[in-house]
């Protein structure tokens, strides 16, 4: 028998124990993690949780031994926030969820059990879909995490810029970087784009308000703000004097300080968008125009640690191009909607 109940004192060393176990055990699965933290820097966490009163679970079995845990919380997204293409406005998250080797007997009913608490909790606290982030070489929660109603929702990959020639070179297309002229095309794309995965997830939003927000974006670029002062680059690719393709790439800084796990401490380019016209991918638009990212950041000193992005995998576009041009399943986020919580 599994019970639910909030984290105490006495539980803080077993805690410990668990989170880092299961960090050791999906660091050997996938190296590319970042190594597990030390007891000092977990115990800090789970400490200071305890003391501030932040709601913490734990999952106990029938000796009183802690088998789980997990700390609820809620990310509210702005209104203005161009995440609201891919989130609810309210999610439920978990922090540090932290489960027994899959190997073990009771890990299904612990996972169970904890997932129904930390529901009762993101109830209680309104939230209009909830999260679920696990390491993408560790999938034996992914059925389990299905009877819960969570769907898988996107992948985030980490690659290096190696990239093999298309096998049929686009004729007549140049890969420039973007200026004011452009909006108009660059925002036309993006909406073709979200709502090409529209087709495919229920997680993808297209509305004025996240094209207001990618509007704000370019506006950070044009007015003149760098990589490093948060604005995009954007590469279009255009064909006689039209735009048919667009990326859209930022920096991504990861301090020692962020979420455990994440990746290693560092530099990274994120490709956030790449969108051709549906009439012309597959025809190697979008491999010239990551080229042409690779080549541009290449030539800044930047000294990035490495390449990501998140992808939809129930895109089959994004299933199809990513994996083949080297970008490895990290993370994986599985993601649940209420029926009432968007419209």
């Amino acid at each position: 028998m599994i019970t639910e109940t909030t984290v105490r004192e006495e539980h803080v060393s077993a805690v410990v124990d668990l989170l880092l176990a299961q960090e050791t055990r999906q660091y050997i699965r996938d190296p590319r993690l970042r190594s597990a933290r030390s007891r000092e820097q977990v115990t800090a966490v789970i400490r200071k949780r305890l003391d501030t009163g932040e709601p913490s679970l734990v999952a106990l079995d029938a000796h009183g031994q802690v088998r789980g845990y997990a700390s609820p919380a809620v990310w509210q997204l702005a209104e203005t926030s161009i995440l609201r293409a891919f989130l609810s406005a309210r999610n439920g998250v978990a922090r540090d969820l932290t489960l027994p080797d899959p190997h073990d007997g009771d890990a299904p009913t612990v996972l169970a059990t904890l997932l129904e608490a930390l529901s009762v909790w993101w109830k209680s606290h309104e939230t209009t879909g909830e999260l679920i982030r696990w390491s993408s070489a560790d999938p034996w929660i992914v059925a389990r995490l299905a009877v819960q109603g969570f769907r898988l929702d996107s992948v985030c990959a980490i690659g290096r810029p190696h990239l093999t020639a298309p096998d049929r070179p686009p004729s007549g297309i140049v890969t420039r970087q973007a200026t004011p002229a452009d909006e108009e095309a660059l925002v036309d794309l993006f909406a073709e784009e979200l709502l090409y995965h529209e087709r495919y997830t229920p997680f993808v939003r297209c509305s004025p308000a996240v094209l207001a927000a990618f509007r704000r974006k370019l506006a950070h670029l044009w007015a003149g703000a760098s990589l490093e002062e948060g604005a995009p680059l954007v590469l279009v690719a255009e064909r006689g004097g039209e735009i048919v393709g667009m990326t859209e790439t930022t920096l991504v800084a990861v301090s020692s300080d962020d979420e455990a796990g994440f990746t290693p401490p560092g530099r990274y380019g994120c490709i956030d968008n790449v969108c051709v016209r549906e009439a012309l991918r597959g025809q190697g638009l979008g491999h010239l125009l990551v080229q042409a990212t690779y080549d541009t950041i290449d030539a800044l000193p930047l000294h990035l640690n490495g390449w990501l992005l998140w992808y939809n995998p129930d895109n089959p576009q994004a299933a199809h191009f990513w994996p083949r041009r080297g970008f490895v399943p990290l993370w994986t986020t599985y993601q649940r909607l209420h029926a009432s919580g968007e419209a």
